[in-house]
């Protein structure tokens, strides 16, 4: 008994391990499809370094995903995604929904999300006050709609190192809903212009017609005063 009590413990203990090590990987030089379906991954990690469609299908509950140097993602359908996301080869998410959630990370984890860069409807969500972070200078164009949500007392946090700050560019027609979000060097929208303003050097402009009106009233001062001085010596 104590033997078979032992070998249950250690057929468990490998169960765990197995489920813990869990992951959805497409190798390089492979491909594969969703071929339109619907697939939960409860949180799995992802790693594509071959070919991957989901060919209009819906990929859920994605953990860490990762498309490595030479990996491709044909995102054309929906994909939501629990945790980080690293792009470092190819995607393609124009006609593509994206929900980042944080559903795979913990409550106020710092999630990061790299290699976007166009996206048909793009969600940026959370429940529990996480962060997204973009790099530096990151440039995400969405064209259809874009939706940034937090809760009341745990705002959403999405944010970028200083230094150049990252953009939502959105497309014409696009629409937003942002509610209960805090961005730090993150703007929707092109970012305010810093470049100094140019002063008008050709024409009439306002400084040159100042500067006339105080040579005009400069001159008028000075022959007032000329005339009182010369009836002053009048007999």
């Amino acid at each position: 008994m104590p033997y078979l009590r032992l070998l249950a413990a250690a057929c468990l203990a490998v169960g765990f391990a197995s489920a813990a090590q869990a992951q959805m990987e497409i190798p390089a030089g492979s491909e594969g499809s969703l071929g339109g379906g619907s697939q939960d991954l409860g949180c799995e990690s992802v790693t594509i370094a071959g070919t991957y469609a989901l060919d209009g299908g819906s990929l859920q509950n994605a953990g860490a995903f990762l498309i490595e140097a030479g990996g491709v993602l044909d995102a054309q359908g929906s994909i939501q995604l629990g945790s980080d996301f690293r792009n470092q080869g190819s995607l393609n998410a124009a006609a593509s929904a994206m929900v980042f959630d944080g559903s795979c990370a913990a409550p106020g984890a710092s999630i990061t999300v790299t290699g976007v860069t166009t996206v048909a409807n793009l969600t940026l969500s959370s429940s529990s006050g996480q962060s997204f972070v973009l790099p530096n200078g990151a440039n995400i164009v969405v064209t259809g709609s874009l939706v940034l949500q937090g809760q009341p007392g745990q705002p959403l946090q999405i944010t970028t190192a200083a230094g150049q700050p990252a953009t939502f560019t959105l497309g014409p027609g696009a629409q937003v809903t942002q509610q209960n979000v805090n961005l730090v060097n993150v703007y929707v929208g092109p970012p305010p212009s810093t470049a100094p303003v140019a002063v008008p050097v050709s024409g009439l402009g306002w400084t040159a017609s100042l500067a006339l009106l105080l040579s005009l009233l400069s001159w008028g001062a000075l022959r007032s005063a000329r005339i009182r001085s010369f009836l002053r010596t009048q007999p």
